[in-house]
C-alpha cells in the first residue's frame, strides 16, 4: 500500500473517527432512532416547555429559545437514566441551562464581552485624566462606534427592571458627555 503524502499509514478498511474538539460528538445510528423516538413521546412537552421558557426569558426570540431547548433534549436523551428520575425533569434543568448559556454567551443586555469591557475602562480612565476622543482611538487602536460601544456596555445604568431596558438611565454617558463638552469648546 502506498502512502499518500500527509496523511498517516493506516491499514486499509480503518475507520478514521472525525475530530470533535468544540463540535459535539455525532449521533450513532443507534442514537438517532432512540432520540427520534423519545422525540415522538415527548413532542407536547417540548412545546410546554417551550411556552414556558419564551414568556421567562422574553428578550430571547422564540427560535433560539427553541434551538436551546433541541440542544438540551439531544443531551437529556443520552444522560438519561429511568432508574435515576423522570425524563422531564433532567430535561428542564438542561433546558434552563443552554438557555441561560445562549443568554450569556449572545446577549450584551446581561454582560459586555471582556475586550469591550476593558477597552471601557481604559477609555474612561483616560477621559479622567483630560485626553482627547482621538487619543483615546488612537491609544486603544478602535474606531469611534467601538468607542462609543465601550462607554454605553460598561457605564453604570438605572435598570428599568419590569422592562428589561438595562441601558436607559436618566444620567447622561460618558460618551454624551464628551460630546457636550467637546460641542462646548
Amino acid at each position: 500500500m502506498a502512502q499518500v503524502a500527509g496523511q498517516p499509514n493506516t491499514p486499509s478498511g480503518a475507520r478514521h473517527r472525525p475530530r470533535t474538539g468544540y463540535l459535539a460528538t455525532p449521533l450513532s445510528r443507534e442514537e438517532q432512532r432512540h432520540v427520534a423516538a423519545m422525540y415522538r413521546e415527548h413532542q407536547g412537552l417540548l412545546r410546554l416547555m417551550g411556552r414556558k421558557l419564551c414568556r421567562k426569558y422574553p428578550f430571547v426570540s422564540a427560535e433560539d429559545v427553541f434551538s436551546c431547548i433541541d440542544q438540551a433534549f439531544i443531551k437529556t436523551c443520552r444522560a438519561w437514566q429511568p432508574a435515576k428520575g423522570t425524563f422531564s425533569t433532567l430535561l428542564t434543568v438542561f433546558a434552563e441551562g443552554d438557555v441561560l448559556h445562549f443568554i450569556r454567551d449572545h446577549n450584551w443586555l446581561v454582560k459586555a464581552p471582556g475586550a469591550v469591557r476593558r477597552n471601557g475602562q481604559l477609555a474612561r480612565k483616560m477621559l479622567d485624566r483630560g485626553s482627547s476622543r482621538e487619543e483615546v482611538l488612537i491609544a486603544l487602536e478602535i474606531t469611534e462606534d467601538q468607542l462609543k460601544l465601550a462607554l454605553v456596555a460598561t457605564s453604570p445604568t438605572d435598570h428599568d427592571i419590569r422592562g428589561f431596558d438595562l441601558h436607559v438611565c436618566p444620567r447622561a454617558t460618558p460618551m454624551e458627555l464628551l460630546e457636550q463638552s467637546e460641542a462646548a469648546t
